[in-house]
This record gives C-alpha cells, sequence and structure tokens, in this order.
C-alpha cells in the first residue's frame, strides 16, 4: 500500500501524476487526509480523500507519499506525518517526496548525507543532503522528485523501485511516454 498524505495546497500535477502511474501498476494506494476528510489542491480543486489521520494504519505500508506545492508547510506539524515517516523508516518502507515536499524529510533528519533533488524554492532548507542535478533520485528506500515537470518520471520511479523496471517500462509505453 501506497498512502499519499495530502494537505492543503498540494501540487495537483505532482499527486495525480505519481497516483496514475501506481494504479497503472495495480499498486494499491490510499489518499490520507492529513488536515482533514476533504482536502483542497493549488489549483482549488476539493478531493474528498480515503481515509482521515486519525484512520490510518500503516501496518500494510509499502511506502509513503508527500506531493510538494505551497502547502507543502502543513506536513512540519502534523503528527500523522511524524508517525507516517518513522513507521517507514523503522519497517524499511520507501519514503517519496516530490517538489518542496523533500525538505520535510530534511528537516526531520531522514536525508542526513543522502543523494536527493528538490524544486530549486527550497534547495536552502535541504540540510546536508547531498544535491543533485536531476528529475528524480533515489537513494536506498528515499526518492526525491524536482518538481512538477518530474511527476511522471517521479511515479514511474516509484512503480520499479516498488514491482520493477519491467513493469514501469510497460506502463512508459502504454501511455506513449517517451518510447
Amino acid at each position: 500500500m501506497v498512502y499519499i498524505l495530502m494537505v492543503d495546497g498540494y501540487e495537483d500535477t505532482e499527486m495525480i501524476a505519481p497516483m496514475d502511474m501506481l494504479s497503472r501498476a495495480e499498486i494499491p494506494v490510499t489518499r490520507v487526509g492529513v488536515m482533514g476528510k476533504t482536502v483542497t489542491s493549488k489549483l482549488g480543486i476539493v478531493t474528498e480523500t480515503d481515509i482521515t489521520a486519525d484512520e490510518v494504519d500503516f501496518s500494510d505500508c509499502e511506502m509513503v507519499f508527500l506531493p510538494g506545492g505551497p502547502g507543502t508547510h502543513h506536513y512540519y506539524d502534523k503528527p500523522v506525518v511524524d508517525a507516517a515517516l518513522s513507521y517507514a523508516v523503522e519497517h524499511d518502507c520507501y519514503i517519496a517526496a516530490i517538489c518542496a515536499a523533500p525538505s520535510v524529510l530534511a528537516a526531520k533528519g531522514l536525508l542526513h548525507g543522502k543523494n536527493a533533488v528538490c524544486h530549486f524554492s527550497v534547495a536552502d532548507k535541504m540540510g546536508d543532503a547531498k544535491l543533485q542535478k536531476q528529475m528524480v533520485c533515489v537513494d536506498g528506500r528515499m526518492i526525491t522528485g524536482c518538481g512538477a515537470g518530474a511527476s511522471i518520471d517521479f511515479g514511474l520511479t516509484m512503480v520499479s523501485e516498488l514491482r520493477g523496471q519491467e513493469i514501469s517500462d510497460k506502463i512508459r509505453h502504454s501511455i506513449g511516454y517517451a518510447d
């Protein structure tokens, strides 16, 4: 199960494109409303999440995913975010974050000495992460993406890490992406 932690102000493309790639790979996804049952995207789209922070049980977790966007600041002080990240680390699950959201991982010490990418606007908040110049970066169980423009590659990388490169390549081909 991939748990998508959703907050108000998430970047639409950074949540939807990776979720689409995961769904095409038949990887189960649960959207967690960090701030309540409904969240409003950067574009003003109101979405009802699958569950709220109070309902989540990470026992089937394969990955925790934080979409970025202007609402990223909401991740910093929410107990469910800390619980999700702690669970993922303790149980060797993947953690994925894109755009501004890798700065949350850096602030929580999860990118200490790791290779990572982020949106240029938060590069100064990445602590001692080793910033790379690429669209998507994988270092161990950490997957980071640089922004909305990397959303499909980011999603395909998530699929590749969870189910293998062959499945990721099949999806890439099926959507006519960079064959």
